[in-house]
Order: structure tokens, then sequence, then C-alpha cells
């Protein structure tokens, strides 16, 4: 049954945003690293990590879920979609949706007991047919990931690709340790294999990829210097398979924090904390060709640990976009809508 509907906030997004993970629900100190699909039916599946013990890295999670079938109002009950928390501690969700197999794949890194941060030891993957009420067991890619085993994904979603001669291609990108370089991997059998890319992507972190309405596919990436070069971005003409240079998207300033990425409607979307002094400001910004990035959306102004992800199409109807972000609300993770047509 879903339960009832969550305390509202006093967001900028209107109709209000819903608390989806808060302190407390379901036994868990903290939620932390938001990421969201949209599957076939329209139902809105939310994943974060589990945090027991304390909000820091070092704390043991598991992976959540929470899934909403009227567009984000409420919720379900919470649901372990990977892991345990005393035999297989999963971290960074990043999460596909399928629409060939209807499958919601969720892969993520698997790591030791009081990790203190970027230490992988491998990557698993787990996926749902149900619209996110059940979950499969795990599948072992560390093996298939090569150089990139134990490296982080995301956090956020990976890329299916939507048109082009690499069409339902699966992408992945994740860091191995912070600010060390970055690694696509690449699925072309909807999740059953994969490999990994022989580009790697120095001096980058937490990564998310979109393919723009040209069919390009972006790869945009925290690093040091977005302060004051802008989010880091490399380009693909042929699917993901090769890379141009890393370049600098000025626009895009970027307190040292994550950000999410997704194209559709003939629009390109952006999140993140938009501001130079910290992790405020939590905004969505719109470009039609993935590089200029006139329209924005303010979610929130207050500081929050900054994370968010984007809902890969519209949310109930064609005129709102959806975000999954950490909020101010006592370090909760929220759900909100947002105008397409913002200005």
């Amino acid at each position: 049954m879903l339960s009832q509907l969550l305390t509202l906030a006093s967001f900028a997004a209107d109709p209000p945003a819903t608390t989806v993970f808060h302190a407390g629900l379901a036994n868990t100190t903290c939620y932390r690293i938001p990421s969201i699909v949209q599957t076939g039916t329209g139902t809105l599946v939310a994943f974060a990590e589990a945090r027991v013990g304390s909000c820091g890295d070092s704390a043991v999670h598991t992976l959540a879920s929470r899934r909403s079938t009227d567009h984000g109002k409420t919720w379900a009950s919470v649901v372990t979609a990977a892991g345990n928390v005393k035999t297989a501690l999963v971290g960074n969700p990043n999460a596909f949706y399928v629409p060939t197999t209807k499958r919601i794949i969720l892969t993520y890194v698997k790591h030791t007991p009081k990790c203190g941060g970027d230490c992988g030891v491998g990557n698993g993957m787990t996926y749902s047919e149900d619209d996110g009420k059940t979950w499969s067991k795990e599948m072992d890619l560390s093996k298939m990931w090569g150089k990139a085993s134990g490296s982080l994904p995301g956090p956020g979603m990976g890329l299916v690709l939507s048109s082009g001669p690499k069409k339902g291609r699966l992408l992945a990108v994740a860091h191995h340790s912070a600010y060390q370089e970055d690694y696509v991997v690449i699925s072309d059998d909807a999740g059953k294999t994969w490999a990994p890319n022989a580009r790697t992507f120095p001096k980058m972190d937490e990564a998310q990829m979109t393919q723009l309405t040209n069919g390009t596919v972006m790869l945009n990436m925290r690093h040091k210097a977005a302060k004051t070069l802008g989010r880091g971005v490399a380009f693909s003409n042929d699917g993901g398979s090769t890379f141009g240079p890393i370049t600098f998207e000025k626009e895009l300033i970027s307190p040292v924090c994550q950000g999410s990425t997704v194209t559709f409607g003939g629009s390109t979307y952006f999140s993140n904390p938009a501001s130079t002094s910290g992790r405020n400001h939590c905004t969505v910004r719109k470009s039609a060709d993935g590089v200029n990035w006139p329209s924005k959306f303010l979610i929130e102004a207050g500081a929050s640990a900054g994370y968010s992800a984007l809902v890969g199409g519209p949310v109930g109807g064609t005129t709102h976009g959806g975000i999954l972000f950490e909020s101010t609300a006592g370090g909760s993770i929220s759900f909100a809508l947002f105008p397409l047509a913002m200005q």
C-alpha cells in the first residue's frame, strides 16, 4: 500500500516538493546520493544510499528504493534494492530504465566495511521487472568492468541511447577515487555483458551522460576547478565508442559537487548547486543544444548536501519535469516538479 502523503516543504518548486527519504525512515540514520528513473507505465522509482550509524561516507549502507505511481505525490514503503548491512556493502546508485526489456537496472560499487570514501572492491548490478516492487539477486560485474572495476558509478542515472546506429546501448560512467580519472563502461545487450571503453578522463570525478537532440553523447563531469572553469565535458559522435577532448562549460558554474543531466522533448536539462559560494541554489538549467544554457529554474535556494537526479522525461503530462534532490529539510532527499517552459 502507498504511504500517506509526506510532509510538504517550502521550496521554489510548484507544486511543493515531497520528502522521499529522511532520517529515521525504515530505521536508517541518514539517506544520501539520489538516483531516479521513470518506467514505461509512468511509475517513478527513487534510490538512495541508506547509511547506518552516521551520515558520513564511512557509514555502512545499502541501496534503498521507493516508488510512486501518482507522479511523486506519495511514495510506497522503503525496499532494499541492493546490498546487505552485514555482508554486502554497496553504494553509488546508478539506475537505467531499458524500454526494450521493461527492466530497471541498478548498477553500483561494492566496498569494504568502514569505507572512508572511494574504496571500491568491485561492481554489481541488480534489476527489477515489476516497476521496482522486487529486485533480482546481484550480478557481479567486477570482471567485465575490467580496469573500471571498483570505480564508483555516477551517481545518478545511466544512459540508454535513444537514437543512432547504437540505439539501445547502455552507457555508465564511473570515477576511480577522487579526481583521478573517469571511465565509460558499455553494454550492447541490455545489461547482460559490459566492457570498459579504452578512453579515460584524467582528473575528473562524479559524472553523468546524456544524448543530445542531434544524437551526440555529452559526458558532463565534476572536477576541482568548476567554480572558475565550469563543468568538464567531452562529446562523442559515435554512441560513446570514442570521445573528443575534455573542455569546460563556463555557464555551468558549480561548487565541488555532483550534477545531473537528461535530454527529452527537444531540450537538454542540467541540475546542480548553481553557485560558487557553496552547495546552495539547487537549479535546473535548460538548453537546446547542450552548449548554451539561457533558461533556468530555481528549485531551492538554501544550502544542502547538493546532489540531484533528473527524471529522463516529462512527469504527469507534458508541462513538467521531475527532480530528486538533497534538500535543506533536515538532510532529506525530496522530489519536486519544475516547469519545462522555464525562462
